[in-house]
Formats: C-alpha cells, sequence, structure tokens
C-alpha cells in the first residue's frame, strides 16, 4: 500500500479516536500527529529489510521500489520468490511494531492507544490475500 494511504488512513483513525475520546486541542492534536507519524513512518521497516535480503543490490531494489513497484513486484512474480518476500516482510512488519509498541507503553504510555490503533490498521490495509497464494 501507498505511504499516502497509510497516512490516510492513521489521519482518520487518530482522529476518530481523539474525538470520541473528546480530548482538549492541544493533546488532541498531539495525538493525531504522533497517529500520523507512527501509521506511515513504520514503512521505513521496508529498508531494513531490503538491506538484510539483497545485500549488495538493497540500493538498487530500493530505487525500484520507489519508482516502479508493480515491475518490481512482476519480477518476484516471475522468480516466483513474491510470496516469500511478502510473507517475510509482514513478519518484519510485525516485529517492529511489536517492539515499537511495547517501547510506546514504557516511554510514551499517554500516545500508546493511539500507536496500537494505528498499527493494527496498517496491518490490514497491507494484507493482500492474493499475494497468499501467487
Amino acid at each position: 500500500m501507498m505511504p499516502w494511504w497509510h497516512l490516510t488512513a492513521s489521519l482518520i483513525i487518530s482522529y476518530a479516536l481523539v474525538a470520541s475520546l473528546g480530548l482538549e486541542f492541544y493533546h488532541g492534536l498531539e495525538l493525531i500527529i504522533v497517529g500520523c507519524i507512527a501509521g506511515t513512518l513504520i514503512d521505513l521497516d521496508h529498508l531494513l529489510y531490503t538491506f538484510l535480503t539483497f545485500r549488495e543490490r538493497a540500493w538498487e531494489y530500493v530505487e525500484k521500489g520507489l519508482f516502479d513497484p508493480k515491475g518490481l513486484m512482476e519480477e518476484f512474480r516471475k522468480r516466483k520468490e513474491l510470496t516469500l518476500h511478502v510473507r517475510r516482510r509482514m513478519i518484519l512488519h510485525c516485529v517492529t511494531m511489536l517492539l515499537i509498541y511495547l517501547i510506546s507503553l514504557s516511554f510514551f504510555p499517554s500516545y500508546s492507544l493511539v500507536i496500537g490503533i494505528v498499527f493494527i490498521a496498517h496491518l490490514m490495509m497491507d494484507i493482500e490475500p492474493r499475494w497468499l497464494f501467487v
């Protein structure tokens, strides 16, 4: 899923949470900003996955992923590697999100609710059933 979709969903979810809790303006604004940042920038772990998986050719795959994501997916599909990479990336996503959420519980407990909710929404948006059966 593209980053602006994650940003949009995180904004909507964060706003709905703030509105339902009836928070004061500045605290609500903080939660919305934290929700948008957490829900969008969690995708930076894709870079970690790329460097761990492709090592010397990592920058080539980063560039392809930025400028031709459909072409990169098609390349993986032709080599019958798409499902493997999707599953590994989702596992890394889950581990990274869990670690960040646990850190937020320990150090930023007032933000942990919004972080946890946007992470769950992010994972749900990333799951595409067609990848599981390729």
